[in-house]
């Protein structure tokens, strides 16, 4: 089992399996998405056009915020832009892969892992008012585009971690013109922390996109890729 003791090494959950598929299973990773979605196959320009980036070991395992965008050339002024939408800082994203589509586009993959449940329920933290007014006016929009009508107070209160990793696929997507994709990764019987069943978490998504309002037919949804590979 994993057992490496390093500057930036997790010691258990899904931060510590989402080090290991990425730096040491990263076949089995990328088939897992690939085999999920039929708009990123369309997109990518042949199956090892995945490039991780984030977390590698050779780097100290380093997480990315919104300095992601420095990662590539093309997308390194596009921080301003980023920031008309959402606060300076952003999320921490717990993996980030650049994608080389057909044509010479570049594509963008954002990772959210999970090993149980539990880690689903969360809450915004911002404190500025501008930050939080940004914030908000963003959610609004990105709940009319996804046809949401639940209350602001669900995207914001119960679910934030989710609704700010859609609100950034949104931004990306339909604001700068990133073909980007988010991935969730829920892990099933993590052998390292706290074990959820491939059942659990099909059942605990069903609960999420009804609380939160989800329509089945947005366009957005084909940009959102789940699997589950094994924490064991």
């Amino acid at each position: 089992m994993i057992n490496d003791v390093e500057k930036g090494r997790a010691d258990k959950g899904s931060q510590l399996l989402i080090q290991e598929y990425v730096n040491n299973r990263e076949g089995k990773l990328n088939n897992l998405i690939l085999m999920n979605s039929a708009s990123l196959l369309s997109f990518i320009d042949n199956e090892l056009a995945i490039q991780w980036l984030s977390p590698l070991k050779e780097r100290s395992f380093k997480e990315y915020r919104n300095e992601f965008l420095e990662l590539n050339e093309e997308w390194k002024d596009k921080r301003v832009e980023l920031e008309k939408y959402w606060a300076k800082k952003g999320p921490q994203w717990d993996g980030l892969a650049l994608l080389q589509g057909k044509n010479g586009q570049k594509g963008l993959l954002l990772v959210e892992a999970k090993a149980h449940t539990k880690e689903m329920r969360s809450k915004m933290q911002a404190k500025d008012e501008v930050s939080k007014t940004i914030i908000k006016s963003t959610l609004d929009e990105v709940k009319t585009a996804i046809g949401s009508k639940a209350s602001l107070d669900v995207w914001c209160e119960e679910y934030y971690q989710l609704s700010n990793r859609l609100a950034y696929l949104y931004i990306l997507n339909q604001k700068m013109n990133i073909p980007t994709w988010l991935i969730l990764v829920n892990f099933v019987d993590d052998s390292t922390h706290k074990s959820t069943t491939i059942t659990e978490w099909i059942q605990h998504y069903q609960e999420v996109l009804a609380k939160m309002d989800i329509s089945y037919n947005s366009d957005l949804l084909s940009k959102v890729i789940s699997i589950y590979p094994s924490g064991e």
